[in-house]
């Protein structure tokens, strides 16, 4: 995890995922503050092989999209984040987001600011 944009240093422009994550390479790319003044919360992006596996935001996740988009659906559903019996206003639902995708990805540990 690091800050997407320095706008201190006038660097306003989205990072090129696809273009970091080489062929045969993987990347998860969590953004953790997409809009501060306006209290967006974080975003999730999966890349295989240089290309969108599936991204969603943590204010939607039953909106996802890529080229696999229902990929982490059954660690969502688990983790009472998607599906029927989801807790969206729940306490801890964003942590409860980042350990299932952690998990399901093998990812070290990550902490949300």
């Amino acid at each position: 995890m690091h800050d997407m944009r320095g706008w201190d240093a006038g660097d306003t422009d989205s990072t090129d995922h696809e273009k970091v994550c080489p062929p045969g390479g993987e990347l998860a790319v969590f953004i953790t503050e997409p809009c501060s003044a306006k209290a967006h919360r974080p975003w999730f992006s999966y890349y295989r092989g240089g290309h969108l596996h599936t991204a969603f935001s943590f204010e939607a996740p039953d909106d996802r999209v890529g080229e696999e988009p229902d990929m982490l659906l059954p660690v969502l559903v688990a983790a009472g984040s998607v599906g029927p019996h989801a807790r969206h206003g729940a306490e801890d639902f964003e942590g409860r987001i980042v350990r299932a995708i952690t998990e399901a990805l093998s990812l070290p540990e990550l902490e949300l600011p």
